[in-house]
Protein backbone atom coordinates (compact mmCIF):
# COMPACT_ATOMS: atom_id res chain seq x y z
CA UNK A 1 0.00 0.00 0.00
CA UNK A 2 1.34 3.35 -0.52
CA UNK A 3 0.79 6.15 1.20
CA UNK A 4 1.70 9.96 0.42
CA UNK A 5 4.19 9.54 3.13
CA UNK A 6 5.98 12.98 2.89
CA UNK A 7 2.52 14.54 2.70
CA UNK A 8 1.39 12.37 5.19
CA UNK A 9 4.44 13.47 7.99
CA UNK A 10 3.82 17.12 6.89
CA UNK A 11 0.57 17.73 7.76
CA UNK A 12 1.26 15.86 10.86
CA UNK A 13 4.25 17.19 12.34
CA UNK A 14 2.34 20.66 11.62
CA UNK A 15 -0.45 20.09 14.18
CA UNK A 16 -0.03 20.20 17.56
CA UNK A 17 -3.66 19.85 18.83
CA UNK A 18 -5.39 17.20 16.91
CA UNK A 19 -9.21 15.93 17.01
CA UNK A 20 -9.75 11.81 15.50
CA UNK A 21 -13.68 11.52 14.48
CA UNK A 22 -15.82 8.60 12.98
CA UNK A 23 -19.20 8.53 11.51
CA UNK A 24 -22.11 7.96 13.66
CA UNK A 25 -22.54 4.57 15.57
CA UNK A 26 -19.24 3.66 14.22
CA UNK A 27 -17.88 0.62 14.24
CA UNK A 28 -15.25 -1.51 15.99
CA UNK A 29 -12.60 -1.23 13.40
CA UNK A 30 -13.10 2.70 13.47
CA UNK A 31 -12.92 2.92 16.59
CA UNK A 32 -9.98 0.47 17.60
CA UNK A 33 -8.07 2.41 15.24
CA UNK A 34 -8.77 5.63 16.30
CA UNK A 35 -7.30 4.39 19.64
CA UNK A 36 -4.55 3.38 17.54
CA UNK A 37 -3.84 6.87 16.24
CA UNK A 38 -4.54 8.29 19.74
CA UNK A 39 -1.97 6.49 21.29
CA UNK A 40 0.74 7.29 18.53
CA UNK A 41 -0.02 11.18 18.78
CA UNK A 42 -0.02 10.90 22.41
CA UNK A 43 3.73 9.37 22.88
CA UNK A 44 4.67 12.34 19.87
CA UNK A 45 3.42 14.87 22.42
CA UNK A 46 1.03 16.18 20.54
CA UNK A 47 -2.72 16.60 22.05
CA UNK A 48 -5.99 14.39 21.03
CA UNK A 49 -9.24 14.29 21.43
CA UNK A 50 -11.40 11.20 20.17
CA UNK A 51 -14.82 12.82 19.29
CA UNK A 52 -17.72 9.91 17.89
CA UNK A 53 -21.16 10.28 18.31
CA UNK A 54 -23.51 7.32 18.91
CA UNK A 55 -23.54 3.18 20.00
CA UNK A 56 -20.21 3.05 20.62
CA UNK A 57 -18.54 -0.51 20.58
CA UNK A 58 -17.20 -1.64 24.63
CA UNK A 59 -13.53 -2.66 23.92
CA UNK A 60 -12.22 -3.91 26.95
CA UNK A 61 -9.12 -3.94 25.35
CA UNK A 62 -8.41 -0.16 25.02
CA UNK A 63 -6.04 1.63 27.15
CA UNK A 64 -7.37 3.31 30.38
CA UNK A 65 -6.21 6.87 28.97
CA UNK A 66 -7.91 6.64 25.94
CA UNK A 67 -11.39 8.14 25.90
CA UNK A 68 -14.12 8.99 23.24
CA UNK A 69 -16.60 11.72 23.79
CA UNK A 70 -19.44 12.48 22.17
CA UNK A 71 -19.76 15.92 21.54
CA UNK A 72 -16.91 18.61 20.48
CA UNK A 73 -16.55 21.21 23.40
CA UNK A 74 -15.37 24.59 21.68
CA UNK A 75 -13.03 26.92 24.06
CA UNK A 76 -15.59 29.66 23.86
CA UNK A 77 -12.62 32.20 23.64
CA UNK A 78 -13.99 36.06 22.80
CA UNK A 79 -11.61 37.90 20.94
CA UNK A 80 -11.19 41.96 20.69
CA UNK A 81 -9.80 43.41 17.90
CA UNK A 82 -8.27 46.67 17.83
CA UNK A 83 -6.86 47.95 14.22
CA UNK A 84 -3.59 50.25 15.56
CA UNK A 85 -2.25 51.44 12.43
CA UNK A 86 -3.33 54.77 12.74
CA UNK A 87 -3.37 55.07 16.28
CA UNK A 88 -1.05 53.72 19.00
CA UNK A 89 -1.58 52.47 22.30
CA UNK A 90 -0.09 53.67 25.06
CA UNK A 91 -1.58 52.34 27.87
CA UNK A 92 -4.32 49.23 28.78
CA UNK A 93 -6.05 48.51 31.69
CA UNK A 94 -9.94 46.65 32.50
CA UNK A 95 -11.72 46.35 35.74
CA UNK A 96 -14.74 44.42 36.56
CA UNK A 97 -17.53 45.97 37.98
CA UNK A 98 -21.37 45.39 37.85
CA UNK A 99 -21.03 42.66 35.98
CA UNK A 100 -19.21 44.07 33.44
CA UNK A 101 -16.10 43.87 31.69
CA UNK A 102 -14.69 47.58 31.43
CA UNK A 103 -11.44 47.77 29.05
CA UNK A 104 -9.79 50.89 28.60
CA UNK A 105 -7.24 52.11 26.22
CA UNK A 106 -5.03 55.41 26.17
CA UNK A 107 -3.79 56.39 22.49
CA UNK A 108 -0.48 58.00 22.37
CA UNK A 109 -2.13 60.45 20.24
CA UNK A 110 -4.93 61.23 18.67
CA UNK A 111 -8.73 58.81 19.37
CA UNK A 112 -9.82 55.68 19.10
CA UNK A 113 -13.11 55.45 16.65
CA UNK A 114 -15.89 52.31 17.15
CA UNK A 115 -15.30 51.43 13.49
CA UNK A 116 -11.29 50.58 14.76
CA UNK A 117 -13.18 47.56 17.09
CA UNK A 118 -13.93 44.39 16.08
CA UNK A 119 -14.82 41.05 18.24
CA UNK A 120 -14.84 37.26 16.75
CA UNK A 121 -15.76 34.30 18.97
CA UNK A 122 -12.45 31.54 18.14
CA UNK A 123 -13.92 28.59 19.96
CA UNK A 124 -11.93 25.80 18.49
CA UNK A 125 -8.66 24.68 19.79
CA UNK A 126 -7.76 21.83 17.04
CA UNK A 127 -5.40 23.02 14.44
CA UNK A 128 -5.99 18.90 12.29
CA UNK A 129 -9.09 16.84 12.06
CA UNK A 130 -8.24 13.08 11.40
CA UNK A 131 -11.24 11.48 9.45
CA UNK A 132 -11.71 7.68 10.36
CA UNK A 133 -13.83 5.87 7.78
CA UNK A 134 -16.15 9.08 7.03
CA UNK A 135 -17.12 8.87 3.28
CA UNK A 136 -18.98 12.07 3.51
CA UNK A 137 -19.09 14.92 6.40
CA UNK A 138 -22.19 14.60 7.02
CA UNK A 139 -21.64 11.16 8.20
CA UNK A 140 -20.71 12.14 11.06
CA UNK A 141 -24.29 13.27 12.13
CA UNK A 142 -24.46 16.03 14.80
CA UNK A 143 -21.18 16.08 15.15
CA UNK A 144 -20.58 17.89 11.70
CA UNK A 145 -23.89 19.53 11.78
CA UNK A 146 -23.20 21.41 14.64
CA UNK A 147 -19.86 22.83 13.82
CA UNK A 148 -20.10 23.02 9.66
CA UNK A 149 -17.90 25.85 10.13
CA UNK A 150 -14.85 24.33 12.22
CA UNK A 151 -14.62 21.42 9.88
CA UNK A 152 -14.92 23.67 6.51
CA UNK A 153 -11.72 25.59 8.06
CA UNK A 154 -9.91 23.34 9.74
CA UNK A 155 -7.02 20.91 7.73
CA UNK A 156 -8.74 17.47 7.56
CA UNK A 157 -6.72 14.20 6.81
CA UNK A 158 -9.68 11.67 5.28
CA UNK A 159 -8.72 7.86 5.86
CA UNK A 160 -10.92 5.79 4.38
CA UNK A 161 -11.86 2.21 2.52
CA UNK A 162 -15.37 3.65 0.90
CA UNK A 163 -15.25 3.74 -3.18
CA UNK A 164 -17.83 6.49 -2.65
CA UNK A 165 -15.53 8.54 -0.54
CA UNK A 166 -16.32 11.82 -1.61
CA UNK A 167 -12.81 13.57 -0.76
CA UNK A 168 -13.41 16.21 1.62
CA UNK A 169 -9.71 16.54 2.95
CA UNK A 170 -6.83 18.66 2.14
CA UNK A 171 -5.19 15.18 2.64
CA UNK A 172 -7.71 12.03 1.33
CA UNK A 173 -5.89 8.48 1.83
CA UNK A 174 -8.76 6.27 0.59
CA UNK A 175 -7.99 2.56 -0.21
CA UNK A 176 -10.93 0.73 -1.55
CA UNK A 177 -8.82 -2.03 -1.81
CA UNK A 178 -7.87 -2.41 1.54
CA UNK A 179 -10.06 -4.69 4.56
CA UNK A 180 -9.72 -2.17 6.75
CA UNK A 181 -9.52 1.71 8.19
CA UNK A 182 -7.16 -0.64 10.34
CA UNK A 183 -5.02 -1.93 7.38
CA UNK A 184 -4.44 1.75 6.09
CA UNK A 185 -3.41 2.60 9.44
CA UNK A 186 -1.05 0.35 9.93
CA UNK A 187 0.83 1.70 6.37
CA UNK A 188 1.09 4.59 8.31
CA UNK A 189 2.02 3.76 11.60
CA UNK A 190 3.88 0.05 11.56
CA UNK A 191 7.53 2.16 12.33
CA UNK A 192 5.92 2.96 15.44
CA UNK A 193 4.25 -0.26 16.68
CA UNK A 194 4.15 -0.34 20.74
CA UNK A 195 2.28 -3.37 21.97
CA UNK A 196 -1.37 -1.02 22.47
CA UNK A 197 -0.75 0.39 19.04
CA UNK A 198 -0.56 -3.16 17.89
CA UNK A 199 -3.35 -4.70 19.26
CA UNK A 200 -5.81 -1.91 18.74
CA UNK A 201 -4.87 -1.91 14.96
CA UNK A 202 -5.05 -5.62 14.90
CA UNK A 203 -8.70 -5.71 17.17
CA UNK A 204 -10.23 -3.40 13.84
CA UNK A 205 -8.73 -5.77 11.60
CA UNK A 206 -10.18 -8.73 13.18
CA UNK A 207 -13.49 -6.97 13.67
CA UNK A 208 -13.83 -5.54 9.98
CA UNK A 209 -12.51 -8.69 8.19
CA UNK A 210 -14.98 -11.13 10.85
CA UNK A 211 -11.82 -12.94 11.54
CA UNK A 212 -10.48 -12.63 8.55
CA UNK A 213 -12.94 -14.69 6.54
CA UNK A 214 -13.84 -11.68 4.11
CA UNK A 215 -13.44 -12.42 0.51
CA UNK A 216 -11.16 -9.29 0.41
CA UNK A 217 -8.41 -10.87 3.06
CA UNK A 218 -5.28 -11.21 1.39
CA UNK A 219 -1.83 -13.00 1.71
CA UNK A 220 -0.62 -9.22 2.71
CA UNK A 221 -3.39 -8.99 5.13
CA UNK A 222 -2.63 -12.11 7.30
CA UNK A 223 0.61 -10.87 6.65
CA UNK A 224 0.16 -7.70 8.48
CA UNK A 225 -1.48 -9.35 10.95
CA UNK A 226 1.34 -11.90 11.96
CA UNK A 227 3.10 -8.43 12.50
CA UNK A 228 1.13 -7.19 15.05
CA UNK A 229 1.07 -10.10 16.96
CA UNK A 230 4.34 -10.30 16.66
CA UNK A 231 4.80 -7.11 18.10
CA UNK A 232 2.91 -8.05 21.12
CA UNK A 233 -0.79 -7.77 20.05
CA UNK A 234 -3.07 -9.08 22.66
CA UNK A 235 -5.02 -11.93 20.47
CA UNK A 236 -6.78 -13.23 23.47
CA UNK A 237 -7.94 -10.28 24.35
CA UNK A 238 -9.20 -9.20 21.26
CA UNK A 239 -11.51 -12.07 21.21
CA UNK A 240 -12.88 -12.08 24.73
CA UNK A 241 -13.56 -8.64 23.93
CA UNK A 242 -15.53 -8.85 20.53
CA UNK A 243 -17.27 -11.98 21.03
CA UNK A 244 -17.04 -13.50 24.28
CA UNK A 245 -18.79 -10.97 26.98
CA UNK A 246 -21.80 -11.20 25.51
CA UNK A 247 -24.53 -10.69 28.51
CA UNK A 248 -27.85 -13.02 28.48
CA UNK A 249 -30.00 -9.85 27.89
CA UNK A 250 -28.08 -9.13 24.94
CA UNK A 251 -28.16 -12.78 23.58
CA UNK A 252 -32.10 -12.74 24.18
CA UNK A 253 -32.19 -9.41 22.15
CA UNK A 254 -30.46 -10.37 19.21
CA UNK A 255 -31.80 -14.45 19.62
CA UNK A 256 -35.47 -12.27 18.42
CA UNK A 257 -33.55 -10.73 15.56
CA UNK A 258 -32.39 -14.26 14.25
CA UNK A 259 -35.57 -16.07 14.80
CA UNK A 260 -37.99 -13.48 12.85
CA UNK A 261 -35.36 -13.18 9.80
CA UNK A 262 -37.12 -13.45 6.74
CA UNK A 263 -35.57 -12.97 3.28
CA UNK A 264 -37.40 -11.41 0.26
CA UNK A 265 -35.55 -10.73 -2.81
CA UNK A 266 -32.30 -9.75 -1.89
CA UNK A 267 -33.62 -8.18 1.09
CA UNK A 268 -33.48 -9.55 4.75
CA UNK A 269 -35.52 -8.27 6.91
CA UNK A 270 -36.30 -8.62 10.53
CA UNK A 271 -37.85 -6.71 13.25
CA UNK A 272 -38.30 -5.58 17.15
CA UNK A 273 -41.13 -4.48 19.23
CA UNK A 274 -41.06 -0.91 21.07
CA UNK A 275 -39.68 -2.16 24.30
CA UNK A 276 -36.71 -4.76 22.79
CA UNK A 277 -33.85 -2.42 21.43
CA UNK A 278 -32.53 -1.37 25.14
CA UNK A 279 -30.01 -4.63 25.35
CA UNK A 280 -28.72 -4.34 21.47
CA UNK A 281 -25.40 -5.16 21.33
CA UNK A 282 -23.21 -2.43 20.87
CA UNK A 283 -21.88 -3.90 18.11
CA UNK A 284 -25.38 -4.15 16.39
CA UNK A 285 -24.32 -2.81 12.81
CA UNK A 286 -20.99 -5.03 12.47
CA UNK A 287 -23.37 -7.96 13.62
CA UNK A 288 -26.12 -7.13 10.81
CA UNK A 289 -22.93 -6.78 8.24
CA UNK A 290 -21.91 -10.06 9.24
CA UNK A 291 -25.24 -11.10 8.19
CA UNK A 292 -25.36 -9.82 5.10
CA UNK A 293 -22.12 -11.80 4.10
CA UNK A 294 -22.71 -14.55 5.36
CA UNK A 295 -26.74 -14.70 3.12
CA UNK A 296 -26.14 -15.71 -0.47
CA UNK A 297 -27.04 -12.51 -2.82
CA UNK A 298 -27.88 -10.20 0.13
CA UNK A 299 -28.11 -6.81 -0.29
CA UNK A 300 -29.59 -5.17 2.30
CA UNK A 301 -30.43 -5.90 5.91
CA UNK A 302 -33.35 -3.88 7.23
CA UNK A 303 -34.40 -4.50 11.08
CA UNK A 304 -38.20 -2.84 11.67
CA UNK A 305 -38.44 -1.07 15.13
CA UNK A 306 -42.27 -0.35 16.52
CA UNK A 307 -41.87 2.90 18.49
CA UNK A 308 -45.33 2.95 18.70
CA UNK A 309 -48.83 1.52 17.06
CA UNK A 310 -48.46 3.73 14.46
CA UNK A 311 -45.23 5.06 14.10
CA UNK A 312 -42.07 2.48 12.98
CA UNK A 313 -38.40 3.24 12.70
CA UNK A 314 -36.43 1.65 9.80
CA UNK A 315 -32.43 0.60 9.94
CA UNK A 316 -31.36 0.42 6.46
CA UNK A 317 -28.30 -1.42 6.09
CA UNK A 318 -26.20 -1.76 2.48
CA UNK A 319 -23.39 -4.08 1.13
CA UNK A 320 -20.48 -1.32 0.39
CA UNK A 321 -21.62 -0.96 -3.57
CA UNK A 322 -25.23 0.08 -2.44
CA UNK A 323 -25.99 3.74 -1.32
CA UNK A 324 -28.02 3.54 1.37
CA UNK A 325 -28.54 6.55 1.41
CA UNK A 326 -30.32 7.15 -2.06
CA UNK A 327 -31.83 3.84 -1.60
CA UNK A 328 -33.52 5.27 1.28
CA UNK A 329 -34.23 9.00 -0.51
CA UNK A 330 -37.97 9.44 -0.80
CA UNK A 331 -38.39 7.90 3.31
CA UNK A 332 -35.99 10.87 4.19
CA UNK A 333 -33.13 8.44 5.37
CA UNK A 334 -30.26 10.01 7.97
CA UNK A 335 -27.14 7.92 8.04
CA UNK A 336 -24.24 7.29 5.92
CA UNK A 337 -23.77 5.41 2.73
CA UNK A 338 -24.04 1.91 4.25
CA UNK A 339 -26.56 2.73 7.18
CA UNK A 340 -29.39 4.84 7.72
CA UNK A 341 -32.43 5.40 9.89
CA UNK A 342 -36.19 6.75 9.12
CA UNK A 343 -39.60 6.40 10.63
CA UNK A 344 -42.65 6.30 8.79
CA UNK A 345 -46.34 6.49 9.92
CA UNK A 346 -47.36 3.17 9.50
CA UNK A 347 -47.67 0.26 11.77
CA UNK A 348 -45.29 -2.58 12.23
CA UNK A 349 -46.60 -5.03 9.38
CA UNK A 350 -47.48 -2.42 6.87
CA UNK A 351 -44.03 -0.71 7.36
CA UNK A 352 -42.84 -3.62 6.72
CA UNK A 353 -45.04 -4.76 3.85
CA UNK A 354 -44.59 -1.00 2.23
CA UNK A 355 -41.09 -0.24 2.78
CA UNK A 356 -39.75 -4.03 1.73
CA UNK A 357 -41.66 -3.74 -2.01
CA UNK A 358 -40.39 -0.07 -2.24
CA UNK A 359 -36.50 -0.79 -1.39
CA UNK A 360 -36.72 -4.46 -3.71
CA UNK A 361 -37.96 -2.28 -6.93
CA UNK A 362 -34.95 0.38 -6.67
CA UNK A 363 -32.76 -2.77 -5.94
CA UNK A 364 -33.92 -4.72 -8.87
CA UNK A 365 -33.61 -1.53 -11.12
CA UNK A 366 -29.86 -1.22 -9.72
CA UNK A 367 -28.90 -5.06 -10.52
CA UNK A 368 -30.08 -5.02 -14.05
CA UNK A 369 -27.82 -2.06 -14.55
Amino acid sequence: MNLPVDQLSKVLNSAQNILVVGPVDPSVDVVSTAAAWAIFLLEKKKKVDIVMSGRMPKLNFLPKNIKIESQIEPMGKFKIIVDVSKTKVKQLSYDVKNDQLEIDLIPTDGSFKPSDVQSMSNGYKYDLVICLGVSSLESMGDIFAEHRSFFHKTPIMNIDRSVANENFGQLNIVESTATSIAEISYAALHKYLSKEIATTLLAGMISATNSFQSPQVTPQTLELASQLIIKGADRAGIIEALYRTKDIDVLKTWGKVLSRLHKSGSIIASFLQHDEPGHLPEDFQELVKELILATPYGQVAMIFYSLNFETTEVWLYTISNINALELSKEFEGIGNRQFVKFSIDKNLDDSQDHVIKQIQTKLDLINKE
